[in-house]
């Protein structure tokens, strides 16, 4: 365990959610996990439950276990941003404290820190394992499904987190440089980490008034496609564009866009910004599809001012105004 400790870094950024991190803690400190004494540092978000009082409990069972309590809740992605900061061992591992773990596959894990991996991946979605770029950088949008090498880690890739802060993707401003750099990945024949694609690919945050509007307009694939953007080689790019909704094309994706709350317009004129030719007609025709699913082309409706068309739910107008009877 010493050596793992000298190795990796681990982090469990949580807020607010004293029974899932108390199920997670018990899985990590279990006897039967090869981490039951790694050096482990919970990011409390400013939590306003019993989350302090869970972590005192299982720091009795593994005394490595650290806690540091934000004095402002940042938001997700600000603490992974602060996860990113504080790795100084050779890897580091970010973990959500709502996961399950079967530890039968770890020694694959640490081998292949200690081959120098740059990239670690812990888990894959069940029926889609991998080893094509597209499939894996989806995959690292789940936070525990990789482990980085810190030395990754500069000025350049923590500016960039910042700015993709807004869109929850922070971390793949350093996913996209080790792509971009020919990093190489290693991909588990097990899982480690355990998450259904349902539970991964339905994530709806709760909407606050109060935050920058592009926080609540939060969209999965938007997030994806957004973040896709440092990816430098257009053909790699668009080709992780096709695996944004894994078993479906871009096409089906963007069709699941637009049925996700929350659906914003702004998202769209992104993606539309993001993407080639070919994919902003096929982004069109979804967005027709769309329309015409929720409404009929056209139809005629009467009020107590006359008979009205409209056209495609956007466009209505009176056509036959009725006339008021003159009182005798």
């Amino acid at each position: 365990m010493s050596d793992l400790n000298k190795l990796l870094d681990i982090f469990i950024i949580t807020y607010n959610r004293e029974a899932q991190l108390a199920s997670t803690l018990q899985q990590l400190c279990a006897a039967n996990s090869p981490l039951n004494e790694a050096e482990i540092t919970v990011l409390d978000n400013n939590s306003t439950d019993n989350t302090a009082k869970v972590v005192k409990e299982y720091s009795k069972i593994n005394k490595n276990i650290k806690y540091i309590k934000n004095r402002y809740n940042n938001g997700l992605a600000g603490n992974l941003i602060k996860a990113m900061e504080l790795a100084s061992k050779d890897y580091f591992w970010i973990l959500c404290d709502d996961d399950d773990y079967s530890w039968e596959s770890w020694p694959e894990i640490q081998n292949a820190m200690a081959e120098g991996y740059d990239i670690v991946m812990t888990t894959y979605t069940k029926g889609f394992r991998s080893e094509e770029i597209p499939f894996l950088i989806n995959e690292m949008g789940f936070v525990p499904s990789a482990i980085y090498k810190t030395a990754h880690i500069n000025d350049t890739v923590i500016r960039n987190a910042y700015m993709m802060a807004y869109n929850l993707f922070p971390f793949h401003a350093l996913s996209c440089k080790i792509i971009n750099e020919g990093g190489r990945i290693f991909v588990p024949h097990n899982r480690t980490v355990l998450q259904s694609y349902e539970e991964k690919s339905h994530q709806v945050k709760k909407e606050n008034k109060d935050l920058f509007y592009r926080i609540n307009t939060f969209s999965l694939l938007w997030g994806y496609i957004d973040s896709y953007r440092m990816i430098k080689d257009k053909t790699l790019r668009n080709q992780c564009f096709n695996v944004l909704v894994l078993g479906k094309n871009f096409f089906g994706s963007m069709q699941d866009f637009m049925n996700w709350p929350p659906f914003k317009i702004q998202n769209l004129f992104d993606i539309f910004i993001a993407v080639n030719f070919k994919k902003k007609v096929l982004l069109l025709l979804a967005i027709l599809r769309y329309i015409l699913s929720k409404n009929p082309i056209i139809w005629f409706y009467r009020t107590d001012k006359g008979i009205n068309i409209r056209l495609f739910y956007f466009i209505k107008t009176k056509i036959i105004p009725l006339k008021k009877k003159k009182n005798l």
